[in-house]
């Protein structure tokens, strides 16, 4: 072949229109985190689907069908296309069994000087407090609803 067939061969299979494939790969990149994992729930379905279907007979079209969506958006799911909300992890979740995420747990504690010392009142036969009580421990969160009583001596 001459090089001039070759330049004409090449720009018949050119389209003319552009193809965006930098801003593509731009978006990819800005997108990478929640693709990745998009992509690992993705596969974490798939297989779940594959393992029920002789069980139970779970699809894609019935995975779909429970949850209330199109089969079109579930193989946008399973394809890690598709940016998923709470809301739809938790379906995915309900209907096939599985935890997809965790959220860890999270406490607050509210430290005290060691020791704390609380007063309670010390009651006999719902009578009248005739003492109090200190208590001397460490707390952890909110403090008992304690009330502080102190005798004035009027009270036995």
């Amino acid at each position: 072949m001459e090089p001039k067939e070759n330049i004409q061969n090449f720009k018949k299979l050119v389209s003319k229109e552009k193809s965006n494939w930098l801003e593509k790969a731009k978006w990819r990149r800005e997108n990478k985190a929640w693709l990745i994992k998009s992509a690992s729930i993705a596969i974490r379905i798939l297989s779940e689907i594959r393992k029920q279907k002789p069980v139970n007979g779970m699809s894609q079209k019935r995975l779909a069908e429970e949850m209330g969506v199109t089969p079109q958006y579930i193989n946008k799911v399973v394809k890690g296309k598709e940016n998923l909300t709470i809301e739809t992890i938790c379906k995915i979740e309900r209907v096939l069994g599985i935890s997809l995420m965790e959220v860890p747990s999270f406490y607050v504690f509210q430290e005290y000087p060691s020791p704390v010392v609380i007063y309670k009142k010390v009651e006999r036969n719902n009578a009248q407090p005739i003492a109090t009580k200190q208590l001397d421990f460490q707390l952890v969160g909110k403090t008992p609803n304690y009330t502080n009583y102190i005798p004035d001596g009027t009270h036995g």
